[in-house]
């Protein structure tokens, strides 16, 4: 029997496999995930601002195929135009539709006050203007970001990105740790945590060795939107391998 406990829809913005492998990996007995893709093929204004028309299209269909929530990923678009924007556009599409939507930023700040961060490191792989964004965002809810840079590979930028989608391909864990744990360290005074923005790269498997050596909490964009959506469906997940917010599943502030 599938999806006795839940049936989960999720929206990811490319067609690339490991964000969707970070859920399947991770669903508990039960729990079946749907995956779909809005297929951003490039990280410029324009193509972000097409995504929500056909984000709203595909979590029509999700809800016809009988998922029980809307999961969101992708925070560029939504980063470009702040929070209060997010929020009015994510209550309309969940109204519209019918279902909760877990939409794509805001489960990364709550994630981060829910473990009572108030200053952090934000690994990207993003430009100026997203990272500027992101400290924007998170001073919304007293959270003081310091920006390390984007990860960048030499001549691999493209648009808003510091690093281009495919050559994200090529970005092993190992590269994932070596820029956090050198960005972390530099910082001073010494930030509560590590927020890790983006499903392009390997970055999972880079999380408890962070936490583990450096003794901080590490914060990864796809687990908080996994973390919010459990906990909107009131499922405890029991994910022992991601980092302190899947492992001690504090609940979802409100706000």
């Amino acid at each position: 029997m599938y999806a006795w406990r839940a049936r989960i829809g999720l929206i990811k913005p490319t067609h690339r496999g490991k964000s969707f492998h970070f859920w399947y990996n991770h669903a508990p007995a039960g729990v079946e995930i749907v995956p779909t893709f809005v297929g951003f093929r490039r990280s410029d204004r324009q193509t972000f601002e097409k995504g929500f028309e056909r984000i709203e299209e595909i979590a029509d269909d999700l809800k016809a195929v009988g998922c029980q929530l809307i999961s969101l990923s992708g925070t560029p678009p939504v980063l470009l135009k702040g929070l209060d924007f997010e929020r009015e556009w994510r209550d309309r599409l969940s109204q519209k539709i019918g279902l909760p939507v877990i939409s794509q930023m805001e489960p990364h700040a709550l994630a981060l006050v829910a473990l009572g961060v108030r200053r952090v490191a934000l690994a990207t792989y993003y430009g100026d203007e997203l990272n500027n964004a992101i400290k924007r965002y998170f001073d919304r809810f007293d959270i003081e970001g310091i920006v390390m840079g984007g990860l960048s590979v030499t001549g691999k930028e493209d648009a808003l990105y510091t690093t281009s989608l495919m050559a994200l391909d090529e970005v092993s864990y190992m590269q994932v740790y070596q820029y956090c744990k050198a960005g972390f360290q530099s910082i001073t005074p010494k930030v509560d945590a590590i927020y890790i923005n983006g499903g392009g790269w390997d970055a999972p498997p880079a999380i408890d060795m962070l936490e583990r050596d450096l003794g901080t909490k590490v914060v990864f964009a796809l687990a908080a939107e996994m973390w919010q959506a459990y906990g909107r469906l009131a499922i405890d997940p029991v994910i022992r391998d991601c980092g302190v917010l899947l492992r001690d599943n504090p609940a979802v502030p409100a706000v």
